[in-house]
């Protein structure tokens, strides 16, 4: 019996990376009381500063001399080692590293002053660690003979500040300058009690995804039809004839709550039609077996693997004929074989069901464990590996399965980053994939990513090339723009806030760079509304790209010097075409056995206040689920202008957003405004 199969579960790394790289669902706002609470343990603990050890001040300073070693070696190597040298005022820096307990805090925060500059270069891995570690034994050195009580308060006051702030707007957003806090405040040895009950009210998961089986199903379900030939002996006596297997192979979903699991299910009916013949008597027969067989697969966050095959058959036997070659005697002949098939039917039965199970047993692990092998060896080369490889993997990943969908949760958060402080959203039904991520899960990977990194035009073509992709039109090199690049900042270098209905996308810069001009940092952001449309699901600006340097107000008495000026001109018009208009949210592509199911179209997205977005992919025309808020599509031309109603609460009633300013919707009204939408 042949049923080749392919793995059920190959899809799925492909999936997950496109739901984890794609940017739910009623208001929702951060715990309030529970920032509030946290707020005023902060400022209790303002007056509980504790000096540290000499034991701290010696791990640190044991630190530092670690983190010298790999720089030390690139210096010696390097053209412009000594260069560096000078630069970083090496001899203060190894003697820092050698003082241990008599460290001094000023020369310490000078050369972090130096390593936090934007200098090509400082963002190498080698500058980066030992910048790093200069930090930690500056906070350890305050903390025990310099300023740090002040430090210690003043941080505590602005952390509880930051808290009673995400309280009272209930925004994510309001939490992002809660990390460099508590990264301090953890250095310096101060305040633990706050800094873990902080870390622990913004630590839950970040990350949900939501698979169901009707997706995967394809790549396993089918039908067996398949005729065979029969020859063999049972109690000595030569069987042969012909038989057929009719029946289907299926994936079905196994409840399981520590890790996901899967039966591969055979279920089928075997019928023969055989004779025998022992003697002058020949028996002609009719069996049906009952054919089972399921192997059961599991996958956990460390690799797939799966149980031995379970068989089962049960065989039921007619005869349908007998025929006696003797001229005298048949009758006897044939009550005396009568007689002896009644006798050995129940054990020639038993021998065709142990022989029917012993041969489907073997044939099953035969035929599966090419999928499951192939599966292993995806989710490692796929998934785990290459996130792995760029230290991107989950620090919490947790994976289960009802009897229709897979679950996987993750959290996303280095130790020095924030998690999500509220509770995902409860996803509308109806999607064949499901993505709740929250907005912490996308900052702290571009934070890890490009924080503090250079990045130049020719860096973004080379990525390009080795991609066999073309750079982006917004950021190659214009007839009336020089070459470009961007020194990012080290905290937040490219963020996502979402709000009710909103995305916003900002970008920090410490330093950017035109042709032979060097600029000091702006901050670049672009507010977009989610939109739908008659082609499908997309993002449209509100007004204009803003770009300012960090903490300026516009409108405010401040006004920009001449050389901002001319940077907000030059990056103007590149940003412009960076924050398109109308980003357009392809379907997602699906390939090799689940094409014929794909490609998914884009049913659900929307936004909550407290940092959650929802994402969720249906079949192409398939029904919008239930509870999807009510996003009107309208028609539109095939070019030109499409009538694009942009929804913020569900119908009726409620509001509608525009590239212009809110309009209340009366119950059972509606609103549009015309956006072009790009082709």
């Amino acid at each position: 019996m042949a049923f080749p199969l392919r793995s059920p579960l190959a899809p799925l790394p492909a999936i997950l990376v496109a739901c984890l790289v794609v940017p739910p669902s009623a208001n929702a706002q951060l715990p309030a009381r529970r920032l509030e609470q946290l707020a005023e343990e902060a400022v209790r603990a303002t007056g509980s500063f504790q000096p540290v050890g000499d034991g701290a001040l010696d791990a640190a300073a044991a630190n530092l001399r670690a983190a010298l070693g790999p720089l030390e070696r690139l210096l010696d190597r390097s053209p412009s080692g000594a260069d560096w040298r000078d630069y970083l005022d090496w001899p203060a820096l190894q003697r820092q590293a050698s003082s241990g307990q008599a460290a001094e805090p000023a020369v310490l925060r000078k050369l972090e002053n130096l390593l936090s500059a934007t200098e090509t270069g400082l963002d190498m891995p080698e500058f980066v660690r030992v910048r790093k570690a200069v930090a930690k034994y500056a906070e350890a050195a305050d903390a025990a003979r310099g300023d740090g009580a002040n430090r210690s308060s003043q941080r505590l006051g602005s952390l509880a500040s930051a808290l009673l702030s995400a309280a009272a707007t209930g925004s994510g957003e309001s939490l992002a300058a809660v990390p460099p806090i508590l990264e301090r405040l953890g250095d310096a040895g101060q305040a633990r009690g706050v800094v873990a009950a902080v870390r622990a009210a913004a630590g839950q998961p970040n990350v949900l995804i939501d698979v169901h089986e009707n997706l995967l199903a394809p790549a396993v379900n089918r039908p067996i039809d398949q005729p065979m030939a029969v020859d063999e002996v049972v109690l000595g006596t030569r069987v042969r004839g012909s038989a057929h297997t009719r029946g289907n192979v299926r994936l079905d979903f196994v409840p399981s709550s520590d890790r996901a699991a899967f039966d591969i299910v055979l279920d089928a009916t075997n019928v023969s039609t055989t004779q025998g013949s022992q003697g002058p008597v020949t028996v002609r027969s009719r069996g049906v077996t009952s054919l089972d067989a399921r192997r059961r697969l599991f996958l956990d966050p460390d690799t797939a693997f799966a149980a031995p095959v379970q068989a089962s058959a049960d065989t039921e036997s007619t005869i349908t004929g007998m025929s006696i070659n003797k001229r005298f005697g048949r009758r006897l002949i044939q009550r005396i074989a009568n007689r002896k098939i009644a006798e050995t039917k129940p054990k020639a039965e038993a021998i065709a069901e142990g022989r029917a199970r012993d041969r489907l047993r073997r044939q099953f692990e035969e035929q599966t464990s090419p999928a499951v092998a192939q599966f292993r060896e995806q989710f490692q080369s796929k998934v785990r590996g290459p996130l792995e490889a760029q230290g991107l993997y989950p620090e919490s990943l947790r994976m289960s399965t009802s009897d229709t969908r897979l679950s996987i949760v993750a959290r996303k958060s280095l130790a020095t980053q924030l998690a999500a402080a509220s509770a995902p959203p409860t996803a509308a039904s109806g999607h064949l994939i499901t993505a709740r991520v929250h907005e912490s899960a996308v900052n702290n990977v571009l934070e890890q990513k490009l924080g503090g990194r250079r990045i130049t035009q020719a860096d973004v073509d080379r990525m390009a090339r080795e991609r066999n992709a073309s750079m982006p039109a917004s950021l190659g090199s214009d007839p009336d723009q020089k070459p470009w690049a961007v020194t990012f900042a080290k905290h937040r270098p490219v963020s996502v806030s979402v709000d009710d209905g909103r995305v916003k996308l900002l970008v920090r810069g410490d330093k950017f760079v035109a042709g032979d001009r060097s600029f000091p940092g702006m901050d670049i952001w672009a507010v977009y509304a989610i939109a739908s449309s008659s082609h499908g699901m997309h993002l449209v600006r509100e007004g204009d790209v803003q770009i300012y340097p960090p903490g300026f107000k516009p409108g405010g008495k401040e006004k920009l010097s001449m050389a901002e000026t001319s940077l907000r001109r030059i990056l103007q018009k590149r940003f412009d075409k960076l924050f398109a208009q109308v980003i357009d949210i392809p379907d997602l592509p699906l390939q090799g056995e689940l094409a014929s199911v794909g490609p998914l179209s884009l049913g659900e997205l929307a936004a909550r206040r407290d940092g959650w977005v929802v994402a969720g992919w249906r079949q192409r025309g398939g029904p919008r689920p239930a509870g999807t808020p009510s996003v009107i599509n309208v028609g539109a031309a095939p070019r030109g202008p499409a009538t694009v109603v942009v929804a913020r609460h569900a119908f009726p009633g409620g509001v509608l957003l525009s590239t212009g300013s809110p309009a209340t919707v009366p119950t059972g009204g509606t609103a549009a405004v015309n956006v072009a939408i790009s082709r």
